[in-house]
């Protein structure tokens, strides 16, 4: 096991315009940078429960999880991070912002990639999950199996 080993994930939000949820980030080193919303899953919760909990602590929205879009990975040069980008709406809350996360907005495929262009994206996968969402649609949630010891 690597020093950082980490069990992301992360939610492609989107609404009926097609657009994408995204939050901006404002931890040391990734001021300015914008991301789908997503982080670490905590020891006691499965992927479905970490992608709706880190959502709603991001965005303030709440969301339903509509499906897979599929797994990527990040790798650099003292961290290795991978994990399942699911996709998503938005079933209630509202927006809000934070210390940790200044601005949360929609964005099309389009300004999507502008931003990656632009090196405006902490991390690079989003654009492409964005195009396998917009393409191919997402897998059922079935696909991801979890085994609950907790009970």
């Amino acid at each position: 096991m690597s020093e950082l080993d980490h069990a992301v994930v992360a939610v492609l939000v989107s609404d009926d315009q097609q657009r994408f949820l995204l939050v901006e980030e404002s931890k040391p080193g990734r001021e300015g940078l914008f991301n789908i919303p997503g982080g670490h899953v905590e020891p006691h919760e499965t992927l479905f429960e970490a992608a709706i909990r880190e959502t709603k602590e991001e965005t303030g929205y709440d969301i339903e999880l509509t499906g897979l879009v599929g797994i990527y990975q990040v790798i650099y040069p003292a961290l290795n991070v991978s994990g399942p980008v699911f996709s998503g709406t938005v079933i209630g809350g509202q927006a809000v912002v934070s210390a940790e996360h200044p601005t949360t907005g929609w964005v099309s495929q389009e300004e999507l990639a502008a931003l990656a262009r632009s090196g405006k994206l902490f991390t690079k996968y989003p654009p492409f999950a964005a195009n396998h969402y917009l393409t191919r649609g997402s897998f059922p949630l079935d696909i991801v199996a979890s085994y609950d010891y907790r009970t």
